[in-house]
């Protein structure tokens, strides 16, 4: 009751200290309200504001507090100043949503976590006591979690009462009011209700606040699932060392989870390690870390023969990275007289920014990778014909290129250009039909039963729009460019304009008929995979350029559709 007492003062107090943050968050709610208001699409025509906005609320609060280190008022303001100029280029690097690839959502996302990581260690990165930095992350969460649910309980209440008001008096209540409501809770209570928690005070701490409670949750549930998973993986590494076979992808991930685990326990432990009763407590450190190292050995050998495999992936990228870190920290806390285990935030935050900066970065070096990979395969069909591993190698890294709009790296060894590719999905169908000859290669495929593939090959050709009033590129797979989806449910197509459905039409029963007519569908006339459809929202015309599926007891399944549709809307 006293803190619901205290929190209008401690809020005025945070809007003192952290004043560019909540004005950030206020001028960010209000204008992702009115977006919302004017129907406006968050995450396609205004996605790269929405998530700058987002991710400069945890830039901003990691910044003061490493400001808070500063006397010097004029240091202050400069730090600020370049944190704004920070992310306004950023924001300014954004491409267009119709260009965004998933290394922009990637990037955005690691520098999501950065901003996170940051404020776990920003006050301690010019002093250092244990007893401080637990306590300080000791209200970190206590202030996460208070604040994440009372906005919760606020948003969920409020929501409730106007879904009673819409029921009982027959008001129509517009969806986008409860979005309004979650921008509010989530951006405006949330962050206030977060950031009155923390006290003034960091450094200096008498007093450590380690409850029952969290030794209770140390003992008896985070340290057995620790040593569980310890035991899994020995087992493991056992059943290697009898069968001598190379370990699976998958130990990888197990291994760093493990560790990270290790880590969080640890830090939380640190400051009654030495004097706890508790063997398992007591000796965690050095146990656990020296018990990591024979693990290492497992770790590395798993992931180096993906790569010996595979090459560099991102994610192969950020799991080898990882890797190392991990390594790294334990032969820190082994060897280190100080153990400072901020360092392990700190270090995690600086691989972060690294792994997406400069010519080192994950998204380079992986296309780079991937590019010599197709590159050599390419090499290869100009002397034989490739293996079905190999094609199948050949159509993730040509799809994985043109997912990043990348395919344009291998135009120079191919000796044409691949812009004629719209889709990723049949990008590497395209070219092997390029390089063994116009649908030879589909053909292969088609003879499969199993298997359906058209391609329009006519690299020109006149679409009269006349009578119609929009033109679309929509494809199945893809993320949608525009409000414009297009979903499959059974033997049917659906458009949709955001949720609401303009036609549905029945591709299967057509396809059906194709193919008993036609022994591959390439070998029917294009025109007939054109289709018009009209009712009471519209005039539409779907012409279908690409499309490839799987065939099982005569239902079809559809991988991937690409085309243009024109509409006309009543």
């Amino acid at each position: 009751m006293n803190y619901l007492k205290e929190l209008p003062s401690k809020m005025a107090i945070a809007f003192r200290r952290f004043p560019l943050t909540l004005v950030w968050v206020l001028f960010g709610s209000i204008y992702m309200i009115g977006l919302i208001e004017t129907d406006a699409n968050l995450f396609r025509g205004f996605y790269a504001e929405t998530l700058v906005l987002i991710l400069g609320v945890s830039w901003l609060i990691g910044v003061q507090f490493f400001n808070e280190g500063f006397s010097n008022n004029l240091t202050v303001w400069v730090i600020r100043l370049l944190t704004l100029t920070g992310l306004i280029l950023y924001y300014l690097s954004f491409p267009d949503y119709e260009n965004s690839t998933s290394i922009t959502f990637t990037r955005w996302f690691i520098l999501f976590i950065s901003g996170h990581v940051l404020i776990f260690f920003a006050p301690f990165t010019r002093q250092w006591s244990t007893l401080d930095y637990w306590n300080y992350l000791h209200r970190i969460i206590i202030a996460i979690s208070r604040s994440a649910l009372f906005s919760g309980i606020i948003y969920l209440g409020l929501s409730l009462a106007l879904l009673a008001i819409e029921n009982l008096f027959s008001i129509n209540i517009r969806d986008e009011i409860y979005a309004d409501l979650l921008v509010i809770c989530l951006g405006i209570i949330n962050t206030f209700i977060y950031l009155s928690d923390f006290p003034t005070t960091i450094h200096q701490t008498q007093q450590l606040n380690y409850s029952k409670a969290l030794d209770v949750l140390i003992k008896y549930i985070l340290i057995p699932i620790v040593l569980l998973y310890l035991l899994i993986v020995y087992a493991y590494s056992l059943k290697i060392l009898i069968t001598w076979e190379l370990p699976e992808g998958w130990v990888s991930y197990l291994i760093t989870i493990l560790s990270i685990t290790g880590f969080i326990i640890h830090i939380i432990i640190e400051p009654v390690r030495e004097k706890h009763q508790d063997l398992v407590v007591n000796k965690f450190y050095p146990f656990f870390y020296l018990s990591l190292f024979p693990l290492f050995i497992l770790l590395f050998v798993a992931i180096f023969t993906r790569l010996s495999e595979y090459n560099f992936t991102e994610k192969r990228y950020f799991l080898l990275v990882i890797a190392l870190w991990i390594l790294g920290i334990s032969v820190y806390v082994l060897t280190s007289k100080k153990k400072r285990l901020s360092i392990i935030a700190i270090s995690f935050f600086a691989l972060c920014l690294l792994s997406i900066s400069g010519p080192w970065n994950a998204f380079k070096v992986s296309i780079n990778a991937q590019g010599k990979e197709l590159s050599r395969l390419i090499e290869r069909t100009k002397k034989t014909d490739l293996s079905k591993e190999e094609i199948d190698r050949f159509l993730n890294i040509s799809r994985y290129l043109k997912d990043r709009n990348k395919l344009f790296l291998i135009d120079e060894e191919l000796g044409f250009s691949t812009d004629y590719i719209t889709s990723s999905y049949n990008s590497g169908s395209l070219i092997l039909d390029s390089i063994y000859g116009e649908n030879n290669y589909s053909k292969s495929i088609n003879s499969n039963s199993n298997y359906f593939y058209f391609q329009n090959f006519r690299k020109t050709r006149v679409i009269d729009i006349n009578g119609y009033e929009k033109f679309i590129d929509i494809s199945l797979v893809d993320y949608p460019k525009s409000n414009y989806s297009l979903e499959v449910e059974n033997e049917y197509i659906i458009l949709k304009n955001s949720d609401k459905q303009l036609f549905k039409y029945n591709l299967t029963q057509d396809l059906k008929r194709k193919i008993k007519l036609y022994q591959q569908l390439n070998e029917a006339p294009a025109e007939s995979f054109e289709y018009t459809i009209i009712n009471e929202f519209g005039d539409f015309k779907l012409i279908i350029n690409t499309m490839n599926g799987n065939i099982k007891n005569n239902e079809f399944t559809f991988n991937t559709i690409d085309g243009y549709i024109l509409i006309k809307l009543h």
